[in-house]
């Protein structure tokens, strides 16, 4: 169950930075505040591959029921929220700073 929640994070986890990344645009990664948008296509297509081999290993093992693909939602809306959150703070952070 809980298995899902993390492969919910990966998957939109790796959204925003594929994104900006593909946009050209610089975000932050673990890896550093300002990252190359090289980097963030690298790290969003790691947190999709990654939650790739992980659905795979969960459903070879046994089919996911109702509550493992709720646990994918909460997982992937608590990420979005989180970067909802700090976009915002990131995007004024750079405007202020110029």
């Amino acid at each position: 169950m809980y298995w899902y929640l993390l492969i919910g994070f990966l998957l939109g986890n790796g959204m925003p930075h594929f994104l900006f990344g593909s946009a050209g645009k610089i975000f932050r990664t673990p890896f550093g505040k300002e990252s190359s948008p090289r980097l963030n296509v690298g790290w969003g297509l790691f947190n999709f591959i990654l939650a790739t081999l992980l659905v795979w290993w969960r459903v070879s093992a046994q089919s996911p029921e109702i509550s493992d693909l709720v646990f994918l939602l909460v997982g992937f809306w608590l990420v979005v929220i989180m970067f909802g959150v700090s976009l915002r703070m990131f995007i004024s952070n750079k405007t202020n700073a110029n």
